[in-house]
């Protein structure tokens, strides 16, 4: 016969074991998600745009007869595939999660347990990281100091950030996605040729991601209180769990 505390035992080991298998499976959702990549093209194909999961622009490819348009329409051009492709890379990305984000689903939800947080339904979807570039936007209203977490979310839709490369004769923005939105240059850009334009593109993207991120981690800053607790890496937890499911078999 098996008595409560054998019973006792064998729950809480199956508890234990659903935990390891759900922290090893975000561990390796995570290290997809981080090779999640995309591209797209425009001009008939004389341009391929590849994005990765950050948003930034990681290759730019010009093909046969790119040099039959000009910089604007190039400009217009790497925009639209970079955004295409930046899309696609979030298809993929939300499909590699939704095993994860299922077996989230089985768990007891925060407003379960804490009496004041809301249901994650009465939460309403954050807008849109804006896709316009800055200089189509009209002029921003009076910053006012936000009250609550729609509009800090309204903020971030609307954060940009600026970086360029080649001695300035390539300029980008990205949105809060790290999405482009803007490609400029500059008069002097006729000295690259098309490969030196294309790295001079992924350069400038790359620097405007990390700007952004920045930007888009203070805004936030101020609703996390400095004192919050410190949590051990994937890798503490699951070798704390191995240990624990050895001491109750």
């Amino acid at each position: 016969m098996h008595g409560p505390n054998d019973r006792l035992r064998a729950e809480a080991a199956q508890f234990v074991d659903d935990i390891h298998q759900l922290i090893t499976g975000f561990v390796e959702a995570k290290r997809r998600h981080q090779a999640v990549t995309a591209s797209a093209s425009a001009e008939r194909g004389r341009i391929l745009v590849t994005v990765d999961v950050s948003g930034a622009v990681t290759e730019v490819d010009f093909g046969d007869g790119i040099e039959q348009i000009g910089y604007q329409q190039l400009s217009r051009g790497v925009r639209y595939a970079a955004q295409q492709a930046a899309a696609a890379v979030k298809d993929k990305a939300d499909e590699v999660l939704s095993a994860q984000r299922a077996a989230l689903l089985r768990l007891p939800k925060l407003s379960d347990l804490v009496d004041w947080l809301p249901e994650e339904q009465q939460l309403a979807d954050p807008p849109p990281a804006l896709l316009t570039s800055p200089a189509e936007r009209g002029p921003a209203a009076e910053a006012n100091e936000p009250t609550g977490l729609g509009e800090l979310q309204e903020l971030r839709a609307q954060l940009f950030a600026t970086a360029s490369a080649a001695g300035r004769r390539v300029s980008v923005a990205v949105n809060a996605d790290g999405v482009l939105i803007d490609l400029r240059f500059s008069g002097a850009v006729g000295d690259l040729d098309y490969p030196e334009l294309g790295e001079a593109i992924v350069v400038a993207s790359r620097a405007a991601v990390v700007s952004v991120a920045r930007k888009v981690s203070e805004l936030y800053a101020p609703t996390i209180p400095d004192d919050r607790p410190q949590f051990a890496a994937p890798d503490v937890v699951l070798a704390g769990l191995e240990r624990l499911r050895d001491q109750l078999r």
